[in-house]
């Protein structure tokens, strides 16, 4: 099954880990990630990560490989730098890549029921030509070669908004899996409903951005 963070594709997600995995192998201790592939990959699964407010602040300048061993671990990972912010943030990529299940449940139903909504966003940017991407100022010619993805706030955080606004949790969330398409579904539709209003009035938060795919690396 294909796997997606941000504008950054791959047909399995396995492959996230590989890329990281070996990113990590590769460099030393106090290393800074100079591919900027891997350093967009890790700020995009930052803007997933449940603490993704935390984890982004106001802007990631670069990440540094560091040891864990001040955490309790004997591995190595990585550390962002943040601007603004004096030292460097952990960062378990582990966090988003095997959340709980129920969250990652939760998180996939809430994209499917406003999917339309996001695709509309991505067809409108495009009405009147090309597009810029919001990261790096390449222009796309065409839809299909970019993606509409969160930015302010990140979909993990306007998830979480969304379910603290209408006193639920993850947990508390009440899941269906779809009788005929790929993953779950809302059990109360109104409540699908006000999500999707909920993601319409946050539209000016989103960005186009270049698609990434893993084919690329």
């Amino acid at each position: 099954m294909e796997y997606q963070v941000g504008e950054y594709h791959f047909s399995r997600k396995g492959q996230v880990k590989e890329i990281l995995s070996k990113e990590l192998g590769r460099l030393e201790v106090g290393e800074e990630v100079a591919d900027t592939y891997v350093s967009g990959l890790l700020t995009a699964l930052a803007r997933e990560h449940p603490e993704a407010e935390d984890k982004i602040g106001k802007g990631i300048e670069h990440w540094v490989v560091c040891s864990n061993r001040d955490l309790g671990y004997a591995s190595n990972g990585f550390r962002a730098k943040q601007t603004g912010r004096e030292g460097l943030i952990p960062f378990s990529y582990s966090d988003v890549l095997s959340p709980p299940r129920q969250r990652a449940r939760v998180a996939e139903a809430l994209t499917f029921e406003a999917i339309d909504i996001t695709r509309q966003f991505r067809t409108d940017a495009f009405r009147e030509g090309p597009v810029r991407c919001a990261d790096t100022g390449e222009v796309l010619i065409v839809k299909t070669l970019a993606d509409a993805v969160h930015r302010e706030p990140p979909r993990g955080q306007l998830h979480r908004m969304f379910l603290a606004s209408e006193g639920l949790s993850y947990d508390t969330t009440e899941l269906v899996k779809h009788p005929s398409e790929s993953g779950y579904r809302l059990v109360d539709r109104a409540l699908a409903q006000r999500w999707r209003s909920f993601q319409a009035a946050h539209l000016e938060g989103m960005a186009i951005v270049k698609r990434r795919a893993s084919s690329s690396r």
